[in-house]
């Protein structure tokens, strides 16, 4: 915000700022008029506004002109927008964003403090969070959207035991590769584990995805997926337990040169820097891999390109 009131600023002292002699040094010609300082959308639109008038008056320079609307393309391309948000308070999770559920059993839940959509899966332990057990999700994941799209069958037929052990649901959105995440989660067990991030590919395969493993020496992990495998990133520093009773907040941001942050309640606690995936993702989903979540809410935001 701080940066888009400096820029209506910067902008007023260009628009108001100049005299004769500042002109001879510049290739613009001085033009006397007003701007505003708002947030970012308010900015570009005040921005463009005073560009066609300067125009329509012949009032300011044609290629100061120029260089405006290019600002102002430059800021409308890149602002936030919201790619997917559901806090499931409508009841259901089927419509306003659709989501799918690939396996297991998903509710909402609507009623005391954890109120939200709702996984349970009964399973006394999870798979270890490395190459070979990340993998076990990421083979169950690739055969049950075989599966959605009538492909696959002995695939599934080979993973039942494994399926059966799982609840995943996924949403189709189109997801920059920067992008920002944020989760809203509860658990009440001590074991298990829970998969969530962005995934690209006809079955997939490939993604990124945080995992949270209750019983783990290092409880957040971040992980790249393809089809060469799984690469463990990046991962907090000792356990962690949400089993409060309260819901936890884990903030997920990743910028355009592939700096990804991770921040449990506030608090970071994995950075890392991963340029492997550069492609665009299709969808969302969560795995529910042994354990009583419920998720309060999701948002995703991106940029128009």
């Amino acid at each position: 915000m701080k940066t888009f009131k400096a820029l209506g600023a910067a902008l007023g002292l260009i628009l108001l700022a100049g005299s004769p002699g500042q002109a001879d040094e510049s290739r613009y010609v001085p033009w006397q008029g007003q701007a505003q300082a708002g947030d970012m959308p308010e900015l570009v639109k005040t921005l463009r506004s005073l560009t066609d008038q300067a125009e329509r008056s012949k009032a300011a320079d044609p290629t100061f002109l120029e260089d405006l609307r290019n600002l102002a393309n430059t800021y409308d391309i890149h602002a936030p927008v919201t790619l997917l948000y559901d806090d499931f308070r409508d009841g259901n999770f089927t419509r306003n964003p659709a989501w799918t559920v690939a396996a297991g059993t998903w509710g909402i839940d609507a009623g005391g403090g954890l109120a939200g959509l709702h996984s349970t899966v009964n399973k006394r332990s999870a798979a270890p969070v490395t190459s070979s057990g990340q993998d076990i999700i990421s083979n169950v994941l690739i055969a049950l959207l075989k599966q959605q799209t009538g492909q696959g069958t002995q695939d599934i037929q080979k993973s039942q035991a494994a399926r059966d052990a799982y609840a995943m649901i996924s949403t189709p959105v189109a997801i920059p590769n920067p992008f920002a995440i944020r989760l809203e989660i509860a658990s009440r067990d001590q074991a298990g584990r829970f998969d969530f991030g962005p995934y690209l590919g006809q079955y997939g395969d490939t993604s990124y995805r945080i995992t949270y493993v209750p019983s783990a020496a290092n409880g957040l992990v971040l992980s790249r997926v393809t089809s060469q495998g799984t690469q463990l990133l990046g991962s907090s520093n000792g356990r962690i337990s949400l089993e409060d009773d309260r819901s936890h907040v884990i903030d997920w941001k990743r910028d355009r040169s592939g700096k990804m942050t991770v921040a449990l309640d506030g608090k970071r606690v994995i950075e890392v820097t991963d340029t492997k995936i550069r492609e665009s993702f299709v969808g969302f989903l969560m795995i529910n891999g042994g354990g009583n979540y419920w998720i309060r809410s999701v948002a995703v935001t991106g940029t128009k390109s």
